[in-house]
């Protein structure tokens, strides 16, 4: 009983652990010891802070064994490496992300198992539009996405035989990590990436066709091939099905639509933690295959292939009828 009230005790303050390396990412410390700031005084300095502040927070970075400390100096270690602005592999921006109104939105849970509502639009904001309005909170997000599907799509040309198609259109592409692996080792002629105008800003030197729109109102008929990744599990049913039907609509007869979404009956967990995390932010849900099948078939399409793409995400392939 007294490793379990042990056990109990560590896990309620576990968000202490990732709140401290948040902190270190959001004000750089980790990309200041990898330039040779790496003392408690230049740090401080640096960052006009607190010493003494400063000093606990890098002694707690050390504990939690993200950073190293020799001779009074600071060095990074493979964790904290990943968590530089300048590492090809970094996921300094997922660090970031998930704090701030996710932490505010999951103090609220309870709000949201009792209505049924977003905890997070109680500040009467839905939370896609309180990322357009804020500049910053958009492009970190976006960022963090990208840091993700790097990994994610890596593969995602041997999954898929994109031969048959002679456009290829990525649906709420963000900054283009799906797309742009498609351009690089497919022979594809045309590739496009469609998202909304304030996303498409924050790419820069594009590899592919940028076009600008909203998925609620309106695709352009440019595409034999439609991809959305990750995108309809960001909506409740009614807006996953105003998002497909556009896309039934954009299609060509006979042109196919791929969605890549995790499937809840495919996983021990059911994704029940990530669920949640969507029913707090944006009134949405992880699904299982048969879901998204039967939002594709009501919205005018066959399912003509399933598969798995990695551990967590499974690829639809379905045709306009």
């Amino acid at each position: 009983m007294n490793n379990i009230r042990n056990e109990l005790k560590g896990f309620f303050t576990e968000h202490w652990k990732y709140m401290t390396v948040r902190t270190a990412c959001k004000l750089n410390i980790f990309d200041l010891v990898k330039k040779g700031v790496n003392t408690n005084k230049k740090i401080q300095a640096k960052l006009q802070s607190n010493l003494k502040a400063t000093e606990t927070l890098l002694f707690a970075l050390v504990q939690l064994d993200f950073l190293e400390i020799i001779e009074d100096k600071y060095l990074l270690n493979d964790k904290s490496e990943l968590l530089t602005d300048d590492n090809s592999q970094s996921l300094k921006n997922a660090c970031i992300l998930w704090g701030d109104e996710h932490l505010d939105a999951w103090q609220e849970l309870d709000y949201t198992i009792k209505t049924g509502k977003p905890s997070f639009e109680k500040s009467n904001i839905a939370y896609f539009d309180y990322l357009a309005q804020n500049p910053d909170k958009l492009e970190n997000y976006h960022k963090a996405m990208h840091e993700y599907a790097i990994e994610d799509y890596k593969d995602i040309h041997k999954f898929i035989d994109f031969s048959n198609y002679k456009s290829v259109m990525d649906i709420g592409g963000s900054l283009g990590a799906l797309i742009s692996n498609i351009k690089e080792n497919t022979n594809i002629e045309n590739r496009y990436l469609f998202d909304k105008k304030e996303v498409i800003s924050l790419i820069k030197n594009p590899k592919i066709e940028l076009v600008s729109g909203n998925f609620f109102e309106n695709i352009p008929q440019i595409a034999d091939c439609l991809i959305l990744s990750r995108i309809i599990h960001d909506w409740e049913d009614d807006k996953a099905n105003i998002i497909l039907r556009n896309c039934y609509n954009a299609l060509p007869k006979n042109g196919e639509i791929i969605l890549i979404e995790n499937f809840t009956d495919k996983l021990k967990n059911k994704a029940s933690l990530l669920s949640l995390n969507m029913m707090i932010m944006c009134k949405s849900f992880e699904r299982t295959e048969e879901e998204y099948c039967n939002l594709l078939e009501n919205n005018g399409f066959k399912v003509i292939e399933i598969k798995q793409l990695n551990n967590l995400q499974y690829i639809i392939k379905a045709s306009k009828l």
